[in-house]
C-alpha cells in the first residue's frame, strides 16, 4: 500500500498536533530544501534516519526492453538514499512484529 502526499501530510498534522497547512509547509519546505542540495551536489545526513545524495553513473550498453536492441545508456545522476543503520533496525523490528 502506497501513502500519498495528502495523506501522508495529514498523518504528520495528526502525529504532530498542528495544523494541516503547517505540516504541508513544513513537508514542502523540507523537499525543496533536499532538492537545492542535491542540484548542489551536497550529502544531506539526517543523523538517526539516513543520507541522501547524488550518485553519478558512468555510459554502460543496455537493451531496449520491447525490441531487445543494444543501445547506448549516457553517464546520468541519480539521487539515493541511504538508511542509517539506527533506521533499518527499526524497520527489521516491526517486520518481526
Amino acid at each position: 500500500m502506497s501513502v500519498l502526499k495528502k495523506e501522508f501530510i495529514d498523518r504528520m498534522a495528526e502525529t504532530g498536533g498542528i495544523t494541516k497547512k503547517a505540516a504541508r509547509l513544513g513537508f514542502d519546505l523540507f523537499i525543496e530544501t533536499l532538492m537545492d542540495c542535491m542540484y548542489e551536489n551536497e550529502k544531506v545526513m539526517i543523523k538517526g534516519f539516513g543520507r541522501f545524495e547524488m550518485k553519478t553513473y558512468k555510459e554502460r550498453k543496455g537493451r531496449v526492453p520491447l525490441s531487445g536492441e543494444e543501445c547506448i545508456i549516457p553517464e546520468h545522476k541519480k539521487m539515493r538514499f541511504y538508511a542509517s543503520e539506527k533506521l533499518a533496525d527499526k524497520i527489521k523490528e516491526l517486520q518481526e512484529d
